[in-house]
């Protein structure tokens, strides 16, 4: 079956059956930004590449984009410590890679060229270690079922989180389709946290006269790059919108390309 790449009305029908308020006990808990979730109303708002994983890896990125000086295992303390625990730690794999260790879209293309996001080979080896500590702790990936058949990108402003998935009339009948989604406001409100964390913890040591500020612009300039590199490897296709919500769950639609 072709792909079908959805329309502005379309993405209008789905933020206004999808959305939901976020919760304030759970909102820096995460999910991937891929669209293979099931809806469900405990689907984190917080979306990002990667899930948990991908913010660890986006910390140590930035380490290595702008020469900070980091310890691997203080940083992934402190990610652990702003989710809430272990238990909480979200990645994902998906069916037909539910034997390896990096199994999601994401990261098959960070292994691909893991160059283009600024890693190197001891960083991959660093998160394969934590996957299999993880496994051994009991906190298994989720498992995504399916083949990818997202028809847009939405970038979400605000709070309140979007299902990912929608039936839409088609010539062909009713047919599910679903959506990439990155959740802006939950990873800058996460990442305002993170970065404070980080520098109580010392897991990442700044240079003289830099501070939490800083660091905070780095690293979402960094998760800028990541978020990029992944949309134009799986996504490049695909239409772009920017939804944003008022507090009261009203939305406006921006179409980005």
């Amino acid at each position: 079956m072709t792909k079908i790449k959805l329309n502005s009305s379309q993405i209008q029908l789905l933020v206004k059956e999808n959305r939901y308020q976020v919760d304030e006990k759970n909102k820096f808990l995460s999910r991937c930004i891929d669209g293979r979730y099931k809806n469900n109303s405990k689907l984190p708002a917080l979306a990002l590449p990667g899930g948990d994983l991908g913010q660890l890896a986006l910390i140590i990125a930035c380490a290595n984009d702008f020469g900070l000086e980091i310890d691997y295992e203080k940083v992934f303390q402190s990610l652990i410590k702003v989710i809430g625990g272990l238990k909480n730690f979200s990645y994902h794999t998906d069916s037909h890679h539910a034997g390896l260790a990096l199994g999601c879209g994401y990261f098959a293309q960070m292994l691909k060229d893991f160059v283009a996001y600024n890693l190197q080979k001891k960083d991959i080896q660093f998160l394969e270690e934590k996957l299999k500590f993880l496994k051994k702790e009991g906190v298994l990936p989720t498992v995504l079922e399916g083949t990818h058949d997202e028809g847009a990108i939405l970038i979400v402003k605000g709070n309140f989180g979007i299902l990912p998935r929608f039936i839409i009339e088609t010539d062909e009948g009713k047919k599910e389709v679903s959506t990439f989604v990155y959740q802006q406001t939950l990873v800058d409100k996460r990442h305002r946290v993170l970065v404070k964390k980080l520098i109580e913890d010392k897991a990442v040591k700044l240079f003289y006269n830099l501070d939490e500020e800083y660091l905070y612009e780095v690293l979402s300039e960094e998760g800028e790059i990541h978020l990029l590199e992944t949309v134009n490897r799986l996504a490049s296709d695909l239409p772009l919108f920017e939804v944003i919500f008022d507090d009261s769950g009203r939305f406006s639609l921006k179409s980005l390309k």
